[in-house]
């Protein structure tokens, strides 16, 4: 089994207590967007600056606020002593917590005999680099990272890279029948049950913009594809901090 290795940002950041909004900073959410809901407010290390989510599709929008609500602050909080981005790592926490939802089930995993660290890849049948990730994924594993698949159709639900992930999902064999696709190998369509719904509204949740996403098991997201040498040296350095 893999190594868990990475702290728990949610925790390891800033101690988030959270609380319920204030009338006034209800009320200068309201005078900015008067359908808007904030769905949690919590501290920050700053005085009389609170952190807001806003109610969305996306769990990673994190925004600030003057505890009078006259001032919305759009930016991330670094701490200039640690030079840790809190902002990012709140984030972070959030993803974990959206990405964890997902079964193993629900995933099509390609996993080395000795895991030492893992990924979940939001990808789509008809993206380049995505295709150019898959090539590579026995070298990925022999390096030890082993990566689990959510689809993320870029165009969109109903769109032909929809269909084609949901004709990998109903085969019997989905590991096989993704390499296939990603190969340019046309499938014969299938329909069935299926998670790619759900892999897509994870991913908006997750705040997934393109393909391939990389997000690791703290939530960290790394948008874009990396060569297999390159992201071990990559894990290895955030492991390391």
């Amino acid at each position: 089994m893999y190594k868990k290795y990475f702290p728990i940002l949610l925790a390891a950041s800033f101690a988030l207590n959270a609380m319920e909004p204030s009338e006034e900073i209800k009320t200068g959410i309201k005078n900015l967007a008067p359908t808007a809901v904030v769905s949690s407010a919590s501290e920050t290390p700053i005085d009389n600056v609170t952190e807001i989510i806003i109610e969305g599709p996306r769990t990673g929008d994190v925004y600030y606020i003057s505890d009078d609500g006259k001032y919305l602050i759009n930016g991330s909080i670094i701490d200039t002593t640690s030079r840790k981005d809190i902002t990012e790592e709140r984030k972070s926490g959030l993803r974990k917590e959206v990405i964890e939802k997902v079964g193993v089930d629900s995933r099509i995993n390609f996993y080395p005999d000795d895991m030492k660290y893992h990924l979940t890849v939001f990808t789509d049948i008809d993206c380049g680099y995505c295709r150019k990730l898959h090539t590579q994924i026995d070298e990925y594993n022999k390096l030890g990272i082993g990566i689990s698949y959510l689809f993320y159709p870029r165009s969109g639900l109903n769109s032909p890279s929809f269909d084609k992930a949901q004709t990998v999902w109903c085969n019997d064999d989905r590991k096989t029948a993704l390499t296939n696709a990603k190969s340019g190998v046309e499938l014969e369509p299938k329909k069935c049950d299926n998670p790619i719904k759900d892999h897509y509204l994870t991913g908006q949740a997750a705040g997934v913009t393109g393909t391939p996403a990389l997000i690791l098991d703290d939530g960290k997201l790394l948008p874009g594809y990396l060569p297999p040498q390159d992201l071990l040296n990559r894990l290895t350095m955030l492991e390391a901090q």
